[in-house]
């Protein structure tokens, strides 16, 4: 296991390149990227900031049979574990979670390097004479403070990862490098971290633009994290403020209307929001999309959302006797069915809620009744039946959220594949209006709190609710209607206090037996404390 807290690497592997061994020993290797000779000139710190985003677009990626944000989904209220593999079988079964989970130690590696090579890019633009390309002066530290601005953000961004899966955990705010080598972290508090996160994400608020180019963070992403922090943090004026400078902003809106590339098919406007997920698209909700590109292209990136959360309905008794291709080309792709959204957040909807139809819940399978495909039959219908625990692990009729679908746009034959290359979005402007509305009931203007979910409501049919309904309990269940499989559920149950509550009352793998409040925690890696050899790094409550 990587000791990630005193071996960090500068930015992973993205800036080593191949060398001669004849030159690798002169004095200045100028053919060699290496951080000493990349953070010269704003192009260099631009480079540098592409390699960190690649790090953040392994959140989609898989890791251990599932992408690794499925961490941060699993084992709560709303999603159980399908079709489950050795490191993800313990979150039906908290106790079987343990310090040397893999799944665990790979994400908090993985956001440790992420720190790392964010605090080089801050130290080296905040103290490095660096040529910045902007013409003046006043360009100059325009540029300069927009490299440092994302490489605050995305820090902010692990480092909230980090509070609502492990609590207390070691505050890095310098590059490490062999200078400056410890194995002494201490764990810093929860309130120490909130406090850097907010200084983080305020610079970044003011120094980053509301839209910057597709892929990137940006001002409207900051206020955005912001308004949760505040929440976290007790202070919901503060995150009302926030929200509602997203929200007000004229860079961004609410599709309530059919866009994109399938209008003309049958759909609704919720739909089209994921088939459509780039501004470029005329998509004006989102607010970070992760880029990708087709898998010939140089910087593409293999995700694994689709296999993650759809069922692998091709090992249906009835399903598999068909050509396989074609049940995958006309019904969404392949899945694995590593994780499936409870059947109590399918009860959430109401029935005629848009984001519980069938363009956006996946409800039977289709298969062509011509050779020309131009009429569909349906041949089997998905089911959320069940009467023991084991009819939920690897159940292949499980209904399933459609917003992550994807076909090889070029080899029908690929269907069946894993990959997908699609561009995917990383937060959206419904976020923000349920963290506005959620600021506005815990400052008791439960009226005005109701205005922002009938805005978001409406676009989705769902019926208008009155200030009498807006309780906590119902924004966390709007959140799940709205955002299944989107947030970082765990996150937001940790910071209401309901993981436990919850867990047990929704998840139907889970009961009292099954889960422990201390769950709502993480174990701290094994190796990380192991590595810790200057003074002992105490374990979260619960684990051993």
């Amino acid at each position: 296991m990587k000791k990630i807290l005193i071996l960090l690497t500068v930015i992973g592997s993205v800036f080593m390149s191949s060398c001669n061994e004849d030159t690798f020993l002169l004095e200045e290797p100028k053919d060699d990227i290496f951080a000493e000779n990349l953070f010269l000139n704003y192009d260099g710190f631009e480079n540098g900031l592409n390699a960190l985003y690649a790090l953040v677009r392994e959140d989609r990626l898989s890791q251990n049979n599932v992408t690794r944000a499925a961490l941060w989904q699993m084992g709560t209220d709303n999603a159980f574990v399908n079709g489950g593999a050795a490191q993800t079988d313990p979150f039906n079964n908290y106790n079987d979670l343990n310090s040397e989970n893999s799944l665990v130690a790979s994400n908090f590696n993985l956001l440790y390097k992420i720190i790392n090579s964010s605090n080089l890019i801050i130290n080296r633009a905040e103290t490095t004479d660096v040529d910045w390309m902007g013409g003046n002066e006043a360009n100059d530290l325009i540029n300069q403070n927009k490299i440092i601005g994302q490489a605050r953000l995305i820090r902010a961004w692990s480092y909230r990862h980090l509070r609502y899966g492990w609590g207390a955990v070691p505050l890095s705010l310098q590059e490490i490098d062999g200078t400056t080598y410890r194995n002494d972290w201490e764990r810093n508090s929860i309130a120490e971290i909130n406090a850097q996160m907010e200084i983080d994400l305020t610079f970044a608020r003011d120094h980053l633009e509301m839209k910057e180019q597709t892929g990137k963070v940006n001002s409207a992403v900051a206020s955005t994290m912001l308004a949760e922090l505040y929440l976290d943090m007790g202070e919901d004026s503060k995150a009302e403020t926030e929200a509602l400078r997203v929200i007000n902003s004229s860079e961004y809106q609410l599709m309530t209307s059919r866009f994109g590339v399938n209008v003309s098919e049958t759909g609704n406007a919720f739909s089209d929001i994921f088939d459509n997920p780039k501004p470029e698209d005329g998509n004006k909700e989102v607010l970070w999309v992760m880029n990708n590109a087709y898998a010939d292209v140089v910087g593409s990136e293999s995700g694994y959302v689709k296999n993650t959360w759809t069922p692998h309905y091709g090992k249906d008794n009835v399903l598999k006797k068909l050509d396989l291709d074609s049940l995958y080309t006309y019904n969404g792709g392949k899945g694995a069915g590593r994780i499936s959204v409870s059947d109590a957040a399918f009860d959430w909807y109401e029935s005629f809620d848009d984001r519980y139809s069938e363009h956006a819940v996946k409800k039977y399978y289709i298969y062509p009744a011509d050779e020309g495909a131009t009429t569909f039959d349906i041949i089997k219908y998905t089911s959320t039946d069940f009467d023991e625990d084991s009819d939920l692990e690897d159940n292949y009729i499980w209904p399933w959220v459609r917003k992550w679908e994807y076909n090889d746009p070029v080899v029908f034959g690929n269907a069946s594949n894993a990959s997908q290359y699609d561009d995917q979005m990383f937060m959206r402007l419904a976020e923000t209006y349920l963290l506005a509305a959620e600021a506005l009931m815990k400052q008791n203007k439960n009226d005005r709190a109701a205005d922002y979910l009938n805005i978001l409501r409406a676009r989705s049919n769902a019926s208008a609710i009155s200030g009498a309904d807006v309780t906590l309990d119902f924004i966390l269940k709007e959140r799940s209607r709205e955002l299944v499989t989107e947030e970082y559920r765990r996150h937001t149950l940790v910071r209401t206090d309901k993981f436990y509550e919850w867990a047990i009352m929704y998840n139907p793998r889970l009961d009292a037996s099954k889960v422990n409040e201390y769950n709502e925690y993480l174990p701290i890696p094994q190796g990380i404390i192991d590595a810790n050899t200057g003074i002992p790094m105490e374990q979260n409550t619960g684990y051993n």
